[in-house]
């Protein structure tokens, strides 16, 4: 029997040549954290699947459950120029996606021995889509193109980790970890107008990603009030075809969002007057409110595509006259007949409008109704804008 030769020697694994960069940066950020109090727990890397580090975030020594995960790398090569960056594949930007603690990205500069970091759950959820649909706006695009396509994720610029932008980081963490954990969500039922508002806020920039947060806006949007229901009116009003939002990246919402959100446009009566009196009040308080720009042509156009709006702008001019002060009542005549005219160009607008004011002191005594008649009279519809 022949035995091979001892100097053929068996292949074996080798160390990729990058192992060693890889682990310098990880093991510099493991050591920068820990000066700042955090609790680090390094992922073994037979079940690294993108988190190289969870991070337990601290306040006076105590473990505040604030947790991430922070994904790392090393080395010039993660450098295009000025900007830095990692590449992603389909597969990284679906576990960004998908994974139920916030993940981070680190690259470390080993030259300058600097960290520049960016939040890539973020942008996943708030900025990814939004970023391409705006970009491809008006331009043929493949129904069955991929939505999580590979490409290289640019940071920040001049976004770095150091002691003097620790404070800032551990902020925006926190300011995350209250949206992402579904904290902003709770928020639209607070009984404060500031955590309200807050909320709507979050939820807008959630709702770039995933309708759902739009929809529970849109939803609890009798619970809202004050400025918290104006920046919801014109938050969802992003949803609709809004003719005069400036569109930028930074509040463009992806196509199949706003589809699915505008589904839910259908406004009950008492829906409609809760917006109706909150866009009043906020026009007695030198808000813009019934003109271009204001948050009534938000409210409008929010009904625009209401099935039933008629029958419910009806509806809700009864109860307001029944309830409400004679500024609501008046301006919902104004909207129903606005409506009226667009949507039922058949129907008697001036015996309709004559009989409601008859029927009504409230509408006919209001201190616009004289003018508001003599418009109906003499052209049979008035434009609101």
């Amino acid at each position: 029997m022949e035995f091979a030769s001892h100097s053929a020697a068996p292949r074996r694994k080798r160390l990729r040549n990058t192992r060693q960069t890889e682990r310098e940066g990880v093991n510099a950020l493991r050591t920068f954290l820990e000066k700042q109090e955090c609790v680090i727990q390094e992922v073994d890397t037979a079940n690294d699947f993108g988190k190289d580090l969870l991070v337990d975030l601290t306040t006076n020594r105590e473990i505040t459950g604030e947790t991430i995960a922070v994904q790392v790398k090393s080395g010039g090569s993660f450098s295009r120029g000025a900007t830095w960056g990692i590449p992603a594949s389909s597969v990284d930007l679906y576990t960004w996606f998908e994974s139920s603690i916030p993940i981070y990205g680190v690259v470390y500069d080993p030259t300058e021995r600097r960290f520049h970091w960016m939040n890539l759950s973020s942008y996943v959820h708030e900025e990814m889509d939004a970023r391409y649909d705006h970009k491809n706006v008006g331009k043929p695009v493949a129904e069955d193109r991929e939505r999580f396509k590979g490409h290289f994720v640019p940071f920040p610029e001049g976004q770095t980790l150091d002691t003097d932008t620790w404070d800032r980081f551990t902020e925006e963490v926190r300011d995350y970890l209250h949206r992402f954990g579904g904290h902003a969500l709770l928020d639209l039922m607070a009984e404060d107008t500031s955590a309200q508002l807050t909320a709507v806020h979050d939820c807008f920039a959630l709702g770039r990603g995933d309708a759902r947060a739009l929809l529970l806006v849109r939803h609890t949007i009798t619970k809202l009030s004050d400025r918290a229901l104006l920046a919801a009116v014109h938050a969802l009003s992003h949803c609709a075809s809004h003719p005069d939002i400036a569109w930028s990246e930074k509040n463009w919402i992806p196509q199949d969002v706003r589809d699915r959100v505008k589904a839910s446009f259908n406004w009950s009566p008492d829906e409609l007057l809760h917006m109706i009196r909150e866009v009043e009040l906020a026009a007695s308080e030198g808000f813009p409110a019934w003109e271009r720009g204001g948050y009534g042509q938000s409210v409008i156009v929010l009904l625009w595509d209401s099935p039933d709006l008629c029958d419910n702008l009806h509806s809700a001019l009864l109860l307001a006259c029944q309830g409400l002060d004679a500024d609501v009542a008046f301006q919902t005549l104004v909207i129903y007949q606005y409506f009226l005219g667009i949507k039922k160009p058949e129907a008697n607008l001036k015996a309709r409008v004559s009989r409601l004011t008859k029927r009504h002191p409230m509408l006919s005594q209001h201190d616009f109704s004289s003018e508001f008649l003599s418009l109906i009279e003499e052209f049979g519809w008035v434009d609101m804008f």
